[in-house]
């Protein structure tokens, strides 16, 4: 039995596939673009090709994130709250409070030993709380994402970065280029920035141990730490925070067969 996740996202579609017992097979990963239902099949093709498998022999899809309903090929679908929820806590058993931070919004998440959900918080008034606000940085500051991604909180001194709006916040990041300030010393002001918002939103729906870190913007170390700084708490993140969201709607596919 295989079952395949796709998390379509605003900025990046996402694409698990795991057998019956929850291994991972594989996993592709493709920016959303106009076209979801085309990023979906690109994504699908990429976890096939990892998986060393064909679409007709996966059992079921199921599709989360904005865009499920423009997913062609899934069987099912499930909310990003329920899917985030499951991955989290199959990726890291321990999880009880969850982050996820994508493209557009950011929700915090409340969950218990299951997996389901007893809280939730969902803030998506302005996208400099987001990853679409991290993807106008490369451009601003001249240094690519991948680069941005690895920076590490210790090694910067923070510049304050005030502004809630993306268009003034990115002006606030322009003035301190402009004036001659260390491009890593702008980075760990953003990352605090971005870390504020994540704080701010787990304590509406308070804070338990473990915290889990999902969505791309995870895999940002600086912001990561930053967060964990905040609130006090160890935060699991890591590379592969960005496919939670698809693995838990992999698994939920799963649910009725006799491996749930």
């Amino acid at each position: 039995m295989l079952s395949c996740g796709l998390d379509i996202g605003t900025a990046q579609t996402k694409c698990v596939i795991i057998d019956g017992n929850k291994i991972v097979q594989g996993r592709g990963i493709v920016h959303s673009g106009a076209n979801l239902a085309r990023a979906s099949r690109h994504a699908l093709k990429e976890a096939l090709t990892e998986a060393d498998c064909e679409e007709y022999d996966l059992t079921i899809v199921t599709g989360t994130g904005y865009g499920r309903a423009a997913i062609p090929l899934s069987h099912k679908s499930a909310t990003e709250t329920s899917c985030h929820a499951i991955g989290s806590i199959y990726r890291y058993p321990g999880s009880r409070t969850i982050l996820d931070m994508g493209g557009q919004d950011m929700s915090a998440i409340r969950i218990d030993e299951t997996g389901a959900v007893l809280d939730f918080a969902m803030n998506d008034k302005c996208s400099a709380g987001s990853g679409r606000f991290l993807e106008a940085l490369p451009d601003i500051v001249g240094m690519p994402f991948e680069e941005i991604r690895t920076i590490e909180l210790e090694k910067t001194e923070p510049l304050r970065i005030t502004n809630a709006c993306s268009v003034f916040a990115e002006q606030e990041i322009i003035n301190y280029f402009e004036h001659g300030e260390m491009v890593e010393n702008i980075l760990g002001g953003v990352f605090i920035s971005l870390a504020r918002r994540g704080a701010s939103l787990l304590n509406r729906v308070g804070i338990e141990d473990e915290v889990t870190f999902t969505g791309g913007v995870s895999q940002v170390k600086g912001i990561a730490r930053a967060l964990s700084d905040l609130i006090e708490h160890d935060v699991n993140a890591g590379i592969d925070g960005v496919y939670i969201g698809a693995l838990g709607a992999a698994i939920l596919g799963l649910k009725g067969s006799h491996n749930w």
